[in-house]
């Protein structure tokens, strides 16, 4: 039986933990994606102490368990080196140890880790963009084996500078695939985002339904929302104009096996 999640930030943040995942529950949803990149850095419980940062996550992994509710990823930063700011590349490597560590605690299998992004890179040659991002990935996949959990590469769309409206670097699925290749580990595994995929259909990039099929059996995670095909809008599916039932066909020739999770501007 497929499981459905939805992204729980919004209602968490609206409602608190436990009557988030209340509702969650009473909503009828089999899980949750959980947004561990929300939490500050330089206040709270991730500058706690170990066993502070530990009691933390395992008390959420509880609650959720209270509500016979699975914790089926979560999403870690979407910052990640900046192309003029040096300090932030030890700073990547904190944050992302942190994030994993908490995707283990929750127990969930695996953590959305962003490539670097053409927004904050701009127009860079193909070969910055791929070595510096490959640079990244391999300085963080320690900490992926250290906790077992797989870092999980998004599909990326359309990226903005300066006002214009470009094609992201790693929204092209060639890009994507030979950057997920490079990274020497069995912790890894591929998040489509549609909504991400589908604003950068206008760049020539596959749609999504395509998209799933180039990458096939490696993705275990989704990010389902719907738009225009202009912006990132995360609205409902069937608010948009993706072709859902060409995506579900798709995962099913792949034969996905993970949950069904709703990303919602909610």
């Amino acid at each position: 039986m497929k499981k459905i999640s939805i992204n729980i930030s919004t209602a968490v943040n609206k409602y608190g933990l436990d009557r988030a995942f209340e509702i969650c529950k009473r909503s009828g949803f089999d899980a949750v994606d959980f947004n561990v990149g929300e939490y500050p850095l330089e206040s709270g419980i991730y500058v706690a102490s170990d066993e502070e940062f530990e009691e933390h996550f395992s008390n959420i992994r509880k609650a959720a368990e209270k509500y016979e509710l699975l914790i089926g990823q979560t999403h870690g930063r979407c910052e990640t080196y900046d192309p003029v700011d040096e300090s932030r590349i030890e700073w990547t490597h904190k944050v992302t140890e942190k994030d994993l560590k908490a995707t283990a605690l929750l127990g969930a299998p695996s953590c959305v880790v962003h490539f670097i992004n053409s927004t904050r890179w701009g127009k860079q040659p193909a070969e910055v963009m791929r070595s510096v991002s490959e640079e990244m990935f391999r300085a963080v996949i320690p900490y992926a084996e250290k906790y077992k959990v797989n870092i999980a590469l998004e599909t990326f769309g359309a990226a903005r500078i300066k006002g214009e409206r470009i094609r992201d670097f790693f929204a092209d699925p060639n890009e994507f695939l030979d950057q997920y290749n490079r990274m020497n580990t069995q912790y890894k595994t591929m998040c489509v985002d549609t909504g991400h995929t589908h604003e950068a259909e206008s760049f020539w990039v596959p749609a999504p339904e395509d998209y799933i099929r180039i990458l096939g059996k490696d993705v275990t995670l989704l990010h389902l929302h719907d738009n225009l095909g202009h912006w990132d809008d995360h609205q409902l599916p069937g608010q948009g104009n993706i072709q859902w039932e060409k995506v579900f066909d798709a995962l099913d020739d792949i034969g996905y096996q993970g949950t069904y999770n709703l990303e919602l501007a909610l």
